[in-house]
C-alpha cells in the first residue's frame, strides 16, 4: 500500500508540475523501469550512469559507436538498479540497515589502505568519476547493505577446500598467462608448391630432426641460421621479438604484436626454453621455441593461497547473489521499460 500511494504521489507531483510550464517549456519526467510497486527514473539512471558514461566519451570516439556504447551503459545500469531495487526491498522485510557509523567506517577503511583522508577520497572520487559526496556515500551504503544480505543468505553455507583453492590457483595462473608479454623464436622449413610427396617428407623428417636436437639441448638460435627459410629473422637465430598474447591489453591498445593463432596455441603451453611439436602449414614447417616471458606475479602456491581463498570466497557470493536474485524477480513484479 504504501509503495503504491507513492507512485499515485509522484503522479500528483508530477501533474502539478506539469500545470505550472508553459506549454513549450514541458518536460516530462519518464519512468524507465518498475520494481513491485516502486518506480525507476530516467533521471536516476541518468544520475547513476554518469561517471560511466563520462569514461564512454573520454575513450570511444564520437558517432555510431560512442552512441552505441552510451546505450550499453543505460541498458547495463539499469540492470543493476533494477538488482539493487530489489536487494533493498528484500533488506526491508527482513529488518537489515546500514548505519551511519558503517558508511564512515568503510570510507574510514577505504582511505587508510590508499594512504589518503576521507576528505581527498571525495576529492578524487569528483575528479576521476563526478561523483558527490553523498552519491559515493550512497554507493557504498548500496554495497554494505548487499553485503550484509549476502552473508544473511548463504552464511554457514560456504565450505572451501584445499582442491578447491589449488584448482583457483591453477586457473588464475592460466588466465594470467594470456596477459604476459613472450618472447618467441621459430625456424622454417618451406615446402615449395608442387613437391613430390617424397620431398615433403624429407621436409618433415628434417623438421623432426630440428626438434630433437633443440630438445637436447643443441643451440636454437644456431640451428635457426643453418636451416630456416625465413629470411626476415634467420640471421637473428629466429627471434621473433617481444610478442603479447592475442586479446591482451597490450595488442588490442596496440602497444604489442600477436603472433598467428596457429603459432601463438603452439607457444603458450611452453615454459621458457622449450620447443614446440612441428607445426604443419600449407606452405612449409615451423617450429616455436619459447625464449622467454613476462614473470608471473604470483611465486608460490603458498603465497598466493590468501589471495586465492578470497577470490574463491568472491566467486561462490557473487553465484549465490546471482542465485538470490533470480528467485527475487520470479517473485518481484518486474516492468522494464527502457
Amino acid at each position: 500500500m504504501r509503495s503504491r500511494q507513492r507512485l499515485v504521489a509522484l503522479g500528483l507531483v508530477l501533474a502539478a508540475a506539469l500545470a505550472q510550464q508553459p506549454a513549450e517549456a514541458i518536460v516530462v519526467e519518464r519512468i524507465v523501469a518498475v520494481v513491485g510497486d516502486e518506480p525507476i527514473l530516467l533521471s536516476e539512471l541518468r544520475a547513476r550512469a554518469k561517471p560511466f558514461l563520462l569514461q564512454v566519451q573520454q575513450r570511444v570516439r564520437p558517432g555510431a559507436e560512442q552512441a552505441a556504447a552510451e546505450s550499453q551503459v543505460f541498458k547495463d545500469m539499469l540492470e543493476t538498479m533494477i538488482d539493487q531495487r530489489l536487494e533493498a526491498q528484500a533488506a526491508e522485510r527482513a529488518g537489515i540497515t546500514v548505519t551511519p557509523d558503517e558508511v564512515e567506517n568503510a570510507f574510514r577503511n577505504i582511505a587508510n589502505a590508499q594512504g589518503i583522508s576521507t576528505a581527498e577520497l571525495f576529492r578524487e572520487a569528483k575528479a576521476r568519476s563526478g561523483l558527490t559526496e553523498q552519491e559515493y556515500r550512497d554507493e557504498i551504503r548500496r554495497q554494505i547493505l548487499e553485503g550484509k544480505m549476502l552473508q544473511l543468505r548463504v552464511k554457514g553455507r560456504v565450505r572451501i577446500t584445499e582442491d578447491d583453492v589449488k584448482a583457483t590457483y591453477e586457473r588464475t595462473l592460466r588466465d594470467e598467462r594470456k596477459r604476459r608479454d613472450y618472447r618467441p623464436s621459430w625456424i622454417v622449413l618451406q615446402i615449395m608448391p608442387g613437391s613430390s610427396p617424397e620431398a615433403i617428407a624429407e621436409r618433415k623428417k628434417l623438421a623432426a630432426e630440428i626438434v630433437t636436437r633443440a630438445r637436447a639441448g643443441e643451440d636454437f638460435a644456431a640451428l635457426a641460421r643453418a636451416y630456416s627459410d625465413e629470411a626476415n629473422t634467420r640471421d637473428a637465430g629466429g627471434d621473433l621479438g617481444i610478442r603479447a598474447p592475442i586479446g591482451s591489453p597490450q595488442t588490442q591498445q596496440g602497444q604489442r604484436p600477436a603472433l598467428s593463432p596457429e603459432f601463438e596455441n603452439a607457444v603458450m603451453p611452453l615454459e621458457p626454453g622449450q620447443v614446440s611439436d612441428v607445426v604443419e602449414m600449407e606452405k612449409g614447417l615451423v617450429i616455436m621455441k619459447l625464449v622467454s616471458r613476462q614473470p608471473s606475479r604470483y611465486t608460490t602456491y603458498e603465497a598466493a593461497k590468501g589471495e586465492m581463498v578470497q577470490r574463491l570466497q568472491t566467486e561462490i557470493l557473487e553465484k549465490a547473489k546471482r542465485k538470490w536474485l533470480d528467485e527475487l524477480k520470479k517473485r518481484t513484479h518486474l516492468d522494464v521499460r527502457l
